[in-house]
Formats: structure tokens, C-alpha cells, sequence
């Protein structure tokens, strides 16, 4: 998708109002000597961002850091832009010099940035940053709120704003509210070191979807709410949380570029006059070049890439001479620690080019200054290798650019895999930027490649990079905004503040009671054994059956599930309603005994593929299965879903998976779900009641569906498809004994 597509196409896909916040601004007013200059941010996701604002016409939020930017906004602090062809607002956030040092500086990267980064030796908290970050990020809610904006889609950006989704959640309930996060969000061994932790998961769970560059990254996250926040429920299979009436959806976006900006200067012939002028004016004539284009700071593993670079020639000695290596290291961030390790970097490459160099040769040509595009297009395609070594990154976008830019195929990429990059690019070569001696060997066979390999993996990385570029990337965030704002119109009713309501829809009805088990009428325990009914909630339910039919619904076995509740004159329902006991006869969902082989040989295979890994609990159920993994250690968690989901993938054809409460559910495609059982308990003993039914878990939204319009359901947790929803297992009793009431004959 181009440009031009994505503006003709966007105002179809999304028709909402739009609020993007950023920390930093997309126009910056400077003051100078001929009047105030205005400035665009360089990158190509705020040009990206803005060519949406200027279609969809909305507010865009961030910090007023410009010397010139407070005179030029009105009296709501806002300024029309871009200033040759005003299309949306811009509102600024002011913030002082001790909050900038704090909240920016301090926390977001004295703290968060290393954090996320997994450089832990250079995380230093103080309690003052964290206050300012709380301060600016409330700044930031009220500024949002301020715009007036009726039910507008507010899309949050990176680690300088976690807390401003709960606190506009908070002021403003029903927001749409969207946060991507651009850099890495590493697991929970590491996580957990921040004293903030919690708070900060808990901000960012506020949002209705967060999004992440890669799948691991997702991943990650959910690990730390699972260990941050064990009341909270999450869905790993759909990556979704629900936290206190919060559903939150979790989603890989991998970032990308404007892959027809760069291809098309590229290909220009003032790109190619430019890069025979580079040529000549670094000397690079007859040689192999390669290229660096980093932030001068330590996650790029710029020392790595040097000393790669220096054993390279140490080993190789043919290439002394005939390979200089192009570092572009503009620095940002003219604080400590960058300093140092800018120095670092500078008496590195020294080294270098005394020990190897000569007078006719400089192995390392060091550019300390930011270049402009159409020149950094001119290096991207003169380059016969590009490396990227970061220690950590959430995509690395100099990967994407130089792919874009090698409109010659070629050059070769040499990526760590420790970028986010490494998950799509397959051409590129990966390298572990802390295993120099690979490092280096790999620097050999790039440039030693054959043109004819070179070509089919640049060929193949520009076609991946041309389709999923920039405006892509955006489109698919949209799109997914676009369906959540549609389901928020449906969003269940917190049922105890509702209660009238709910009364009011069962006075002079006749209902039919549907009860789910687990997580339902007994509270989710660590192992299935142990969820064991409490004698008063089977007395409530006895008392319910004999004014009103009542059903119990489970995943379990019908056998045993007709055990542990032991009530007579119910109807039960197993194996998530594939065979229901109708009080007089057991029936079975027609089909599903041709599948029972099948079943037993993905079991086999689910045994041996994580049957060893200890926490899994195999259940086998007969009709269906359950895997689950509660207690799992976390650190093994990515390998029984890398493993589950391999597996699954080869049973799709006849199995249907879902994820509940820390558990693979397994069930026959051709099997009656809870929603069928309802509907055939319904229809053939009581067509004429109204349904109620109460259920915690994402096979229990089959049976809620199937009700729509006809009765009313209610989950335990939230439930999009529900009607209400309780908070907890503990008010269902409660909630029982209030329908009880209700049912029973006054006078």
C-alpha cells in the first residue's frame, strides 16, 4: 500500500474522531534571528502520522518543547497545521525544566528505556522521576479531555505516556483508547527489577488494545500481567486481558517504513551522481563498503559492531585495504550516559584505523552529524553491506530503509537477532552481536556472497518491505480500531449496579437456569480434582430446581460433572455440551465418535511434544480435551505454546482450540458447543422460558451468543458477548440467592 492508496482508502476504513499523543510534537516552532522558523519531525512515522491526521482532521496531543512554539498557539494552547496546507490541530503540553529532566531524562530513559532494553546495569531510579512521570501523564489525560471531542479514538504512543490510558479510562469510561509501544517489552524476569512494575501494566491496561512489534513482545507482556497481577484473567491463545471490567487486546504490528519514498529517490539519477561524489570524497573506489546508520547510544552495540570490525581485519587480512566500513552516528541525547559512550565509540575507531590503516586507506570513516535524506539514500545504495547490531530493539527501521534504498539487489543485511527485525527480514544474515568472533565471520561471507544469492535475498526482503510498509502498518492498526470501537457499543453492564434492570427483564418471566462449573459455581483452583462444589451452593441449586429448570454446563466429562454437583432433577451437560443428560437418558452429540481416534493420537502427540514439562496437566475427556498449563513455570510457558500451537496447526481441519483460564481447550468441530446444548435443552423441555445463563469462560460466549435476544447472560469477568458481568466468582452465590428471591412465590 502507497501512499496515495492509503489516503484514498483510509477515510472508508475509519470514520471516527482521532486524538494521536506523542511526547514529541510532528511541527516545531524555533525562534531565530529572521522570526520563528517551523520545522517538521524528521522520521517516517510522524510523516506517516501526519499524512493520517491531515486526512482525518483530528487533534494531535505532545510537549511544546519548541522555543518559538508558545507564540503561535491561540488560547486553548493549539496551533492549525501543517502550516502549508492546515488540516488538523495541534495541542501542546507545557511542561518546565525540572519536569522535561524528570519525566523525560529521568524515568522514561534513565529507567524505562535500559529497562526495556535489558540494560540493567544502566537502570537508576529515583523517586522524583517517578512523580514527575505521574505529573506529565496526568498533564497529558487533562489535555486530552480538553479537546472536547465528543467519543473520539484517543492512539497513545511508547513508553513516555504508560499511565495515560487508566487515567482517561478513569476520567472518561467509555474512550476508545489505543497505545503502541515502539520499543522492546522484555519478560518478567527482567521486568519485575522496576519498583513500578505493577503501576505501569496496570496504566497500559486501560487501553482496549495495546500493540507490540512482534509476536515475543506480546508474549512478554502478558507474562508480566499473568505474574504482576494474578487477578487478572488472561487469554494467551486470543491475547487478550480482562482487568476490572477492562477488556484488553494485546497484538503484534511490526512497524515498517515508506518503502516508495525511499525506492523512488533511490532510483533517481541524483542519487546516483551523489553516490559516485561519496565515492570519490571517502576514497571508497574499488573497495567494499559497508554501512552503520545508529542513534549514538548503547543499545545499537556500537562497540560489538567495532570490535567485530577489528577482529574482522585481525583475521582476514586480504580485506585490509579492500573493505571500509561507513559509521553514521548522530548523537541525540547529549547527557550521561551518552557522552561516555560516545567517547568510547570515538577511541574504538581510533584504534582501529591506527592499527590497520594506512595512507592510502582508512578502515572506519566516522560521520558524527546528521545527514540529510536524499544523502543517506546515496550510502544505503552504494553500500555492499549494512550492519545493524543492537543488543535489543523493537523493530530497527535502518534495516528496512537500506532495503528500500538497494534498488540494485545487491547488498547484503547483516542483522542481530536480537532486533525486532530479525522476526520478518529472512534474506538478511543474523548475527548475536555478543559473539564477536561469529560477528566477524559473518562480515567475511556477506561480503564474499555470490551476486547471485545476494540478489534473491535483497529481492526477497523488498517485496516483504514494499507490501507491509508504513501506510500497511497503520491501515491494520486502524482497521483493528475500527472493530473495537464497533463492539464497544456493546459492552456488558456491570450487573450489581444494574440490578433494577436486571429485574425489571425477569419480572413475570419464566427463565431457564444455565450454570457453568468452573470458575463458575466453584472458584478456578490449581488443579481440576480440587474444584470441589460448596454444600451451600448446592443447596441454592437444589432450591432453584424445584421452582425452575436448571442446567449444568461444563467442559468436564458429563460423568463427572453430575458427581461433584449431585443434585438430582437438573440437566447436565459435559464436554462443553457435546453429551447432555436430560434427566432421563444420556444424548451425544451426533459425529463426534468418528473423531474419538483422532483425538487419542493428538493426545499421544500433546504427551510426548510437553507431556515432560512440568505444570502440564493432560486431560482426557473422551469427546474432548483440556491442556493446562496453570502451573507452568513461566519460564517455560513460550515453549508449551510454541509446541501447542505447532501441533494444533495439523488438527484445524477436525479440532476447534480455544484458550480459557490457563487451559487448550480441544473439541471436535463436528461437537455440539455449550450454545447448542442450550438451544436443544430449550427447545425441546421449555421453548416457551426465557434463558439465563451464567458462565466465566470463552466457551461459555458460544452459549451467550446463542441467547442474544432471547434471554440474558452473564459472565464472571468480563465477557464481551455477555450482557452483564460480576467481577468475581464470589458474587455469584450472592447473585443466585438474589434470583431465588425473586422466584419464590411472596405472601
Amino acid at each position: 500500500m502507497n501512499r496515495l492508496e492509503f489516503e484514498t482508502s483510509i477515510g472508508d476504513v475509519f470514520k471516527h474522531p482521532l486524538i494521536i499523543v506523542t511526547n514529541r510534537e510532528p511541527y516545531i516552532h524555533k525562534k531565530t534571528e529572521k522570526g520563528i522558523r517551523v520545522e517538521a519531525a524528521a522520521g517516517g512515522v510522524a510523516t506517516a502520522l501526519d499524512d493520517v491526521m491531515r486526512t482525518l482532521r483530528g487533534v494531535w496531543i505532545a510537549w511544546g518543547s519548541g522555543t518559538g512554539d508558545r507564540e503561535v498557539v491561540d488560547g486553548e494552547d493549539c496551533i492549525l497545521v501543517p502550516p502549508d496546507n492546515p488540516s488538523y490541530r495541534l495541542k501542546r503540553v507545557w511542561l518546565t525544566n525540572a519536569m522535561v529532566e524528570n519525566y523525560y531524562h529521568g524515568y522514561s530513559n534513565r529507567v524505562l528505556w535500559p529497562l526495556c532494553h535489558i540494560a540493567l546495569e544502566r537502570v537508576y531510579f529515583r523517586e522524583k522521576y517517578w512523580r514527575a512521570y505521574r505529573q506529565v501523564n496526568e498533564m497529558f489525560a487533562e489535555a486530552v479531555l480538553q479537546t472536547g471531542i465528543p467519543e473520539p479514538v484517543v492512539w497513545v504512543h511508547d513508553y513516555h505516556l504508560c499511565l495515560l490510558p487508566v487515567l482517561l479510562r478513569q476520567k472518561n469510561p467509555d474512550l476508545t483508547i489505543v497505545h503502541f509501544w515502539h520499543i522492546p517489552w522484555p519478560d518478567w524476569s527482567v521486568f519485575r527489577v522496576c519498583p513500578q512494575a505493577e503501576e505501569l501494566i496496570r496504566g497500559l491496561l486501560g487501553a482496549d488494545l495495546i500493540g507490540f512489534q512482534i509476536p515475543l513482545f506480546v508474549k512478554n507482556f502478558l507474562d508480566c500481567v499473568s505474574e504482576a497481577i494474578p487477578e487478572a484473567d488472561v487469554d494467551y491463545f486470543h491475547s487478550v486481558v480482562r482487568l476490572d471490567g477492562q477488556l484488553t487486546e494485546v497484538k503484534a504490528f511490526p512497524i515498517s517504513i515508506d518503502f516508495e519514498k525511499f525506492n523512488t529517490v533511490a532510483s533517481s539519477k541524483g542519487t546516483e551522481r551523489r553516490v559516485k561524489e561519496l565515492i570519490k570524497k571517502y576514497g571508497l573506489e574499488g573497495r567494499y563498503t559497508g554501512i552503520g546508520v545508529d542513534r549514538l547510544e548503547y543499545t545499537k552495540a556500537l562497540l560489538k559492531r567495532l570490535q567485530a570490525i577489528e577482529l574482522f581485519f585481525e583475521k582476514y587480512k586480504s580485506m585490509r585495504g579492500r573493505f571500509t566500513f561507513v559509521q553514521i552516528a548522530a548523537s541525540t541525547r547529549l547527557q550521561e550516559p551518552y557522552l561516555s559512550y560516545k567517547k568510547s565509540v570515538e577511541k574504538l575507531i581510533e584504534r582501529i584505523n591506527s592499527r590497520f590503516g594506512t595512507q592510502e586507506w582508512q578502515p572506519v570513516v566516522y560521520i558524527d552529524e546528521k545527514l540529510n535524506f536524499n544523502e543517506l539514500v546515496a550510502f544505503y545504495r552504494l553500500a555492499d553491506v549494512a550492519i545493524i547490531s543492537s543488543i535489543y530493539d523493537g523493530m530497527n527501521l535502518v534495516a528496512k530503509e537500506y532495503i528500500a534504498s538497494q534498488v540494485d539487489t545487491k547488498g547484503t543485511l547483516i542483522l542481530s537477532e536480537l532486533a525486532g527485525a530479525a522476526e520478518e527480514l529472512e534474506g538478511a544474515i543474523l548475527i548475536n552481536p555478543y559473539d564477536i568472533e561469529g560477528f566477524a565471520r559473518n562480515i567475511y561471507r556477506a561480503l564474499r556472497m555470490s551476486a547471485k544469492e545476494r540478489e534473491y535475498r535483497m529481492t526477497q526482503m523488498r517485496e516483504h518491505v514494499s507490501t507491509n510498509d508504513i501506510y500497511a502498518w497503520i491501515s491494520s492498526i486502524l482497521k483493528e480500531i475500527a472493530i473495537i470501537r464497533t463492539h464497544k457499543g456493546k459492552r456488558p453492564r456491570p450487573l450489581w449496579t444494574n440490578l433494577d434492570e436486571f429485574k425489571g427483564q425477569l419480572k413475570d418471566k419464566k427463565p431457564f437456569l444455565f450454570l457453568d462449573y468452573d470458575g463458575t459455581l466453584t472458584p478456578i483452583v490449581d488443579s481440576p480434582d480440587r474444584a470441589v462444589l460448596p454444600e451451600q451452593m448446592r443447596h441454592i441449586i437444589r432450591a432453584l430446581s424445584e421452582l425452575v429448570p436448571v442446567a449444568i454446563i461444563s467442559g468436564r466429562m458429563l460423568e463427572d460433572v453430575m458427581q461433584k454437583v449431585a443434585v438430582e432433577g437438573v440437566f447436565y451437560a459435559g464436554n462443553h455440551g457435546a453429551e447432555i443428560w436430560d434427566r432421563e437418558k444420556v444424548i451425544v452429540s451426533h459425529d463426534v465418535e468418528a473423531t474419538k481416534e483422532i483425538m487419542q493420537d493428538f493426545l499421544q502427540r500433546v504427551r510426548k511434544m510437553i507431556g515432560n514439562i512440568s505444570g502440564v496437566v493432560i486431560e482426557d475427556k473422551g469427546l474432548t480435551a483440556s491442556i493446562h498449563f496453570r502451573n507452568v513455570n513461566v519460564k517455560n510457558l513460550e515453549r508449551v505454546f510454541r509446541q501447542f500451537n505447532k501441533l494444533a496447526d495439523e488438527f484445524r481441519e477436525v479440532f476447534r482450540f480455544t484458550t480459557g483460564k490457563k487451559v487448550f481447550e480441544v473439541r471436535p468441530l463436528s461437537a455440539w458447543n455449550k450454545g447448542d446444548a442450550v438451544i436443544w435443552m430449550l427447545e425441546r423441555f421449555a421453548p416457551e422460558r426465557m434463558p439465563i445463563y451464567i458462565g466465566d469462560d470463552i466457551t461459555d460466549e458460544d452459549a451467550f451468543l446463542a441467547i442474544e435476544g432471547r434471554g440474558i447472560s452473564i459472565s464472571v469477568g468480563y465477557r464481551r458477548n455477555s450482557d452483564y458481568y460480576l467481577k468475581s466468582q464470589k458474587e455469584v452465590e450472592p447473585l443466585l440467592v438474589e434470583i431465588l428471591r425473586l422466584l419464590r412465590p411472596t405472601g
